[in-house]
């Protein structure tokens, strides 16, 4: 049976499973596990517990649980739950609405909870909340060991996120060229991969030369690497790379696509003289293609193109070539960037 949770790879989803789990808490197959979280969350134990329930997106927070114990003491649980998507400032706004929650829940649990990896600088904005009870970050790293254990689960739903988060965990850690690009697993394979395995290699010839950046391309199939040249505070033209574009040509040839696009996302506008002595570039030097270029629209001559530049029809034999592409094209990217002011 395929698994529901490789359908279900939204944040919606993955709250209401969540909810589903602790509003279950007296089931016989699911009190394990929800007496597992609200005991890791909340240092609460199972016996002590007369209700929960829970709530969405209460002041745009992704889960609330009330908790009312068997002495009528009352705690409150908030989780901020996330697949891809990283925290963006928000967790001071949602400090000031549980605030008001004081006086009626003495004990208030803050989880913020990821089942992807966590970035040293996303946990460096979570901890900096002004709030003194700070959110608790929990990754997929410590994700993993809540829910492995019911893998075996009589429970078709649990068992099923049990299995996803161990898929989810193998995913972050791969290192290998994944061949594929269709699912939410792929997608983190590909971002461990670029990160673990790609970038690495290319920062040791261009670490203080260029900036690096991998992630999901937001409600876009696939994941991106984006190369920039160093030394700017304003958005500049940049490499991209999309795991989409480096497939394998076919299941009986082992060589791989790729393409590396020459982007000009949301530049300046008084950059326009630049980008255009830079389009006059690629199309001399010829490494680049630039067909279908759009250079008009709408009458405006000095539109910005997005796309400047890339890779037409080129594959390579094998995970190495395909670095070493990388690598000379960056060498290229540099060279045609070396007047950018």
């Amino acid at each position: 049976m395929k698994n529901l949770f490789d359908f279900a790879t939204r944040e919606l989803s993955q709250d209401a499973f969540l909810r589903w789990l602790l509003e279950n808490y007296d089931d016989l197959e699911l009190q394990d596990a929800a007496g597992d979280l609200l005991q890791e969350f909340c240092g609460i134990d199972m016996k002590e517990v007369k209700r929960v329930d829970t709530t969405a997106q209460w002041c745009n927070i992704d889960i609330a649980a009330w908790i009312t114990l068997k002495d009528d003491r009352k705690a409150a649980l908030f989780i901020e739950d996330k697949t891809y998507s990283e925290e963006h400032n928000q967790l001071d706004n949602y400090d000031n609405h549980i605030k008001w929650c004081e006086n009626e829940y003495a004990r208030i649990y803050k989880i913020f909870y990821k089942t992807d990896i966590i970035s040293d600088n996303e946990k460096t904005r979570i901890n900096n909340t002004k709030n003194t009870n700070k959110w608790r970050v929990y990754s997929i790293e410590e994700i993993l060991p809540l829910f492995e254990k019911y893998i075996n689960s009589g429970n078709l739903i649990l068992r099923q996120f049990a299995e996803h988060v161990v898929n989810v965990y193998r995913a972050t850690q791969n290192t290998q060229m994944p061949e594929s690009n269709g699912s939410h697993i792929d997608y983190l394979k590909w971002i461990s991969y670029f990160e673990k395995t790609v970038k690495p290699q290319l920062l040791e010839g261009y670490q203080d030369k260029c900036k690096f950046f991998v992630t999901k391309a937001g409600q876009y199939p696939y994941v991106y690497m984006s190369i920039e040249k160093s030394g700017y505070d304003k958005i500049v033209p940049k490499l991209e790379i999309r795991s989409r574009d480096c497939l394998p040509v076919s299941e009986q040839y082992p060589k791989r696509n790729i393409n590396i696009r020459f982007l000009c996302y949301d530049m300046p506008e008084t950059d326009v003289p630049q980008q255009q002595v830079l389009i006059e570039k690629i199309k001399q030097g010829g490494r680049f293609a630039t067909k279908g270029m759009v250079q008009n629209r709408n009458g405006k001559e000095k539109y910005y193109p997005k796309q400047i530049g890339y890779l037409d029809h080129v594959t390579v034999k094998d995970e190495s070539a395909f670095i070493q592409k990388i690598k000379e094209y960056i060498g290229y990217y540099l060279e045609l960037m070396q007047d950018w002011k």
